[in-house]
């Protein structure tokens, strides 16, 4: 199941007030796929959003759709002619956003559940975070945007393959669109795998970072041998000051420890910036020889 269906899921076991399942019923509406003098055609696949659409319109609209393959439809005059009624409007072409249905906040959140069911979509969270509502009508795109701005929920809003589209590209802002929704779990999914994919990202930049250091000091200390090696095969390891000649063979002995391993076995005290400029002085000599 994916994370847009869950979401619709949950959505859909939110009961309603006679206000808020008719400002629900609003938010399907104005972003239905069409709503015309002709007829009302919306397309839902989701059979429990689709159940919940027949019901809410025969109880908020005395309206009974026609499920023609998922696809509701309505296209007797009367019924058109009581859904315009119901919001305070004669029939048009299309249903303007009515701020007096959406006055109350739950009405709100019961208008933002309507147009999600029918119109949103959300990206799964392992693979960023996008949420969108797509309704074919400019002015109720509009409408809706400065809606949602009245809620703080302010969303982009783009034109995109001929319909218009609300959304949100930052998980903090969903997760406030969804809890005003009304699908408070779903927010708190949301909330939890963005900080367990920080988690996740934060661990694998410090075991970058570790593997990263690892090299580096592997790598030092096969150039750091290798100088040693070549001093002792030239006879000049032994010319060197004792200072010199004790740090050579504590790297000999001991190849794989870091500086500040390699410090604390030191036969004198030794500080690590002290440790590491007789290891660069020993491969300074070497290169100098091999010059």
């Amino acid at each position: 199941m994916s994370f847009t269906t869950e979401i619709k899921q949950e959505l859909c076991r939110v009961t309603n007030t006679a206000d808020t399942a008719l400002a629900e019923c609003l938010g399907m509406l104005l972003f239905a796929g069409q709503l015309t003098r002709q007829q009302l055609r919306i397309q839902i696949e989701n059979g429990t959003v689709r159940r919940r659409v027949e019901t809410l319109f025969r109880q908020a609209l005395d309206v009974e759709p026609d499920n023609q393959d998922n696809v509701l439809l309505v296209t007797d005059r009367e019924e058109l002619a009581r859904i315009y009624a119901a919001f305070g409007y004669e029939t048009g072409n299309t249903l303007p956003l009515n701020r007096v249905i959406v006055e109350e906040d739950a009405c709100k959140s019961a208008f933002l559940r309507g147009a999600f069911l029918v119109g949103g979509y959300v990206s799964t969270p392992d693979k960023g975070y996008h949420l969108e509502l797509v309704t074919p009508h400019y002015h109720v795109s509009r409408q809706v945007s400065a809606l949602l701005q009245d809620m703080e929920l302010p969303a982009g809003l783009v034109m995109r393959r001929g319909v218009y589209v609300l959304y949100y590209k930052d998980s903090a802002a969903i997760e406030d669109f969804l809890s005003a929704a009304g699908a408070t779990a779903a927010a708190m999914e949301l909330m939890l795998k963005k900080v367990e994919r920080e988690l996740r990202n934060d661990v694998n930049r410090k075991v970058n970072c570790e593997t990263a250091n690892l090299f580096k000091t592997v790598g030092a200390a096969a150039r750091q041998i290798e100088a040693i090696e070549a001093l002792k095969q030239s006879g000049r390891l032994e010319q060197l000051p004792p200072p010199l000649r004790e740090t050579a063979q504590l790297r000999l002995d001991h190849p794989d420890l870091s500086l500040s391993e390699l410090c604390a076995l030191s036969p004198t005290p030794l500080s690590r910036p002290g440790l590491n400029n007789r290891l660069r002085r020993l491969v300074a000599l070497s290169e100098e020889e091999n010059a």
